[in-house]
């Protein structure tokens, strides 16, 4: 038996695909998840599971050291944002191979990663603060100037970004700041078209798959993706090069990234980075332009075999996110047009009526979306805007509720 045969991997969160093609790679995989996650699919994809009632991390950490003294893991790996910081705790706990657990810090929190990245030769410096009091807040704009950005030091999905503009917008984001001591980053608003650099890491050496043009909505929440983006060589070299650099700087090493930029007037900067592949359905719009998918590379670098053969099956592909306006949805039209208008793989409605819609202020608050794929990346965004254009949904004011103004 070989010695990527009786390799025992431990696949924490996610769906089927990492764990099936592990198992064909001939591994031994423990899937590790929720009881409500854990599907009919699951079973059929992993030799074991590990099932616990929620992703408390100290509780994992403990479950799985006592677990491979029985069952000896030889990797533990996640595509899923909650359990970054638990697998690279138990790797680091077990001595095995992977991002070490100073490296998903530094990609989680980003306070911290902002300080490193200032200390680092090289590195272009964006203007940043943590905020532990409401006077911070203050100081931080006269020193910036307006606008400034104000987010999580952790967060993903767009969640909790606001963009202060004015004296007004300062003062009441002040009271947030007094609420929430220590929890948010103030950044310089960094002007620009915005992007994404999907890439692969083997042994420090970052290979990047795609970029991924961004367009983004209220409250700097995306509401597409472009691949490949619209961008000429020198601008493609820009990215790749800050990324490579950034992903260095923070000592990434294997798997997955996904790393958002924006190009500036002097130059590209890193907004944050996720040792995850993109979310949004970034994922398949690389996987149809390429041919490659990731998971299906993180599960050749687990197991120590050459990943499969890359088959595009488009020249371009976009998504685009439905929205509305905020209130009781009344009525929901058009998915069937746009399910059949020319280029449209795939749609996925998640608003109906009786659904409450919220100010825009997250990924979570999107109504929708829909792929479709084209000759160029032009006629792909082309579709997939024209697509979301025959869905309508229809809102009304809530109830005993206050409609914000627009």
């Amino acid at each position: 038996m070989t010695e990527t045969a009786t390799r025992t991997v431990l696949v924490l969160g996610g769906g089927t695909r990492l764990p099936k093609a592990l198992r064909a790679h001939g591994c031994h995989v423990v899937y590790g998840g929720t009881l409500a996650e854990f599907g009919p699919g699951h079973r059929d994809a992993c030799d074991e599971a590990l099932l616990l009632p929620d992703d408390d991390g100290d509780v994992w950490l403990d479950r799985v050291l006592a677990l491979h003294k029985a069952v000896p893991f030889d990797r533990v790996v996640t595509v899923r944002e909650r359990f970054l910081t638990t697998a690279a705790r138990i790797r680091d706990a077990l001595g095995l191979a992977g991002n070490p657990l100073r490296t998903v810090l530094l990609l989680k929190d980003k306070a911290l990663m902002r300080e490193v990245l200032d200390g680092t030769p090289g590195s272009p410096a964006v203007r940043a603060a943590l905020m532990r009091a409401p006077d911070d807040l203050a100081g931080f704009t006269a020193r910036a100037g307006l606008p400034v950005v104000l987010k999580p030091r952790d967060g993903s999905g767009s969640q909790g970004i606001q963009v202060l503009r004015s004296a007004a917008d300062v003062e009441r984001a002040a009271r947030l700041v007094a609420e929430t001591p220590d929890a948010l980053l103030a950044e310089e608003f960094l002007d620009g078209p915005e992007y994404s650099v999907e890439s692969f890491s083997r042994g420090g050496e970052h290979q990047v798959l795609a970029v991924t043009e961004k367009f983004t909505g209220d409250n700097a929440v995306e509401i597409g993706h472009v691949v490949p983006a619209r961008i000429d060589s020198a601008r493609h070299a820009a990215l790749v090069s800050a990324t490579r650099a950034f992903l260095d700087a923070v000592g990434l090493t294997e798997g997955p990234a996904h790393t958002e930029v924006i190009v500036t007037p002097a130059g590209p900067r890193v907004v944050e980075s996720h040792d995850r592949p993109g979310g949004d359905g970034i994922i398949d719009l690389v996987r149809e332009v390429t041919g490659a998918d990731v998971r299906d590379l993180l599960a050749a670098h687990t197991a120590g075999v050459q990943p499969p053969p890359q088959v595009p099956t488009a020249e371009a592909a976009a998504t685009w996110f439905l929205t509305a306006p905020p209130g009781l949805v009344t009525e929901v039209t058009g998915w069937q047009a746009a399910a059949t208008s020319p280029g449209v793989l795939q749609t996925d409605p998640e608003t109906a009526p009786g659904d409450t819609v919220p100010p825009l202020s997250s990924s979570e608050d999107r109504c929708g979306s829909l792929t479709a794929v084209g000759a160029t990346a032009d006629e792909a965004l082309e579709r997939a805007r024209a697509a979301i254009a025959e869905v309508h949904i229809t809102t009304q004011p809530v109830p005993g509720e206050e409609t914000p103004a627009p």
